[in-house]
């Protein structure tokens, strides 16, 4: 299993981002680099991709606030 997190986006890190949009569904297959979701902090968006291949689990709903370096999904 592998934790995608929310990524340090501002320099202080107990700054929330939030989940914008997830562009992969709950329990699909992702492949290596497959953008998977769409996050903000304080105005500065972010594509996440998944690091590997697998079934997607989201951790985190849209439009929910998220600690930064904090999991937003797993991949099995």
């Amino acid at each position: 299993m592998t934790e995608i997190l929310f990524p340090r986006m501002s320099g202080d890190p107990d700054e929330a981002g939030v989940l914008m949009e997830w562009r992969a569904t709950n329990g699909s297959e992702v492949v290596a680099y497959q953008v998977i979701a769409e996050v903000t902090v304080d105005k500065f968006d972010a594509e996440i991709n998944t690091p590997v291949s697998g079934t997607l689990r989201w951790v985190v709903a849209e439009g929910d606030e998220v600690r930064q370096g904090t999991p937003i999904a797993t991949v099995d």
